[in-house]
C-alpha cells in the first residue's frame, strides 16, 4: 500500500473516531479527562495524517525523493510527541518547545510538498524557490521564538514580512501552474518550441545526418528522404 492511502486510512479512521466520541460526549452531556484525551489524540492523528498526504501525494508523482520521506518522518514523530504529552503530561518547558518545533517543521515540509505538486515553467521555477525560503525561513524564526525570547519587536517585524510572503507567493503558485501549460507538454516537460531535433535518421540504413525539411541524401546508401510534418503535438492531427 503507498504512503498516500497509509495516509488516507488513517485519516479516515481518525475522523470517523472524533465524531463517534464527540457525539458520545454530547449526548452523555458530561466530558472526563480520558474523554478529552482520546478526542485530542484522534484529532493529533488527523493533523499528522493530513501532513503525510501532502507528502504521500509528491512521493506518487515521482518527481523528487528529497521532501516527501522527511515530511513523513516528522508528521510521524510529531504525532508521537504530542500523543505522548497528552497522556504523559511532562512538566518539562522543554518537552513541549521540542515538540511544538518538530511540529512546525512538519507543517513547513506538507506546504512544501503541496507547492511541489505544482508544474512551474522554468520562467516561473524562482518563484518556489522564494515560497519554499519563505516557508522554511518562517518556520526557521518561530522555532527561534520559541527557544529564545527576542528583544524589541524587530523578529516580530520580520516574522509578519515572511508570513505575507509565504502567503503572497502560496496563492500564486496555482496561478503559476495554470500559466505554465503553455509551456509544457502532457508529460510536464518543457515543449522544444517547435525546434526539430539536431539529427534525422536515414530511413534505408539507420545512419545520421543533421536534420531538415528539405531533401536529405544520404552519403552512405544514396536514399534521397523528405522529412514531413503531418500535424503539431496537441493539434487534434494523426
Amino acid at each position: 500500500m503507498s504512503p498516500k492511502k497509509i495516509a488516507l486510512w488513517f485519516l479516515i479512521a481518525s475522523v470517523g473516531a472524533s465524531a463517534l466520541l464527540g457525539i458520545v460526549i454530547v449526548l452523555a452531556g458530561s466530558f472526563s479527562d480520558l474523554q478529552v484525551r482520546v478526542i485530542l489524540t484522534t484529532l493529533t492523528i488527523s493533523a499528522a495524517s493530513i501532513c503525510a498526504l501532502a507528502s504521500g501525494a509528491l512521493w506518487e508523482s515521482r518527481r523528487t525523493m528529497l521532501l516527501p520521506l522527511p515530511g513523513a518522518i516528522l508528521a510521524l514523530v510529531a504525532a508521537s510527541l504530542v500523543i505522548a504529552g497528552i497522556w504523559k503530561e511532562p512538566e518539562s518547558d522543554q518537552f513541549w518547545k521540542f515538540t511544538v518545533s518538530v511540529g512546525l517543521l512538519a507543517v513547513a515540509t506538507a506546504h512544501a510538498c503541496l507547492l511541489s505538486l505544482a508544474r512551474l515553467a522554468r520562467r516561473f521555477i524562482w518563484a518556489r524557490v522564494v515560497t519554499l525560503a519563505a516557508v522554511y525561513l518562517l518556520a526557521g524564526l518561530f522555532i527561534f521564538v520559541i527557544y529564545f525570547t527576542p528583544k524589541g519587536d524587530n523578529v516580530i517585524r520580520i516574522l509578519g514580512a515572511i508570513s505575507i510572503i509565504a502567503a503572497a507567493f502560496t496563492i500564486l503558485t496555482p496561478i503559476f501552474h495554470r500559466l505554465s501549460r503553455g509551456d509544457l507538454d502532457e508529460d510536464g516537460t518543457v515543449q522544444s518550441d517547435h525546434r526539430l531535433p539536431a539529427t534525422i535518421t536515414c530511413p534505408r540504413c539507420g545512419s545520421a545526418h543533421p536534420n531538415s525539411l528539405t531533401e536529405t541524401k544520404c552519403n552512405r546508401c544514396g536514399c534521397r528522404f523528405i522529412v514531413t510534418i503531418l500535424a503539431e503535438a496537441g493539434s487534434g492531427g494523426s
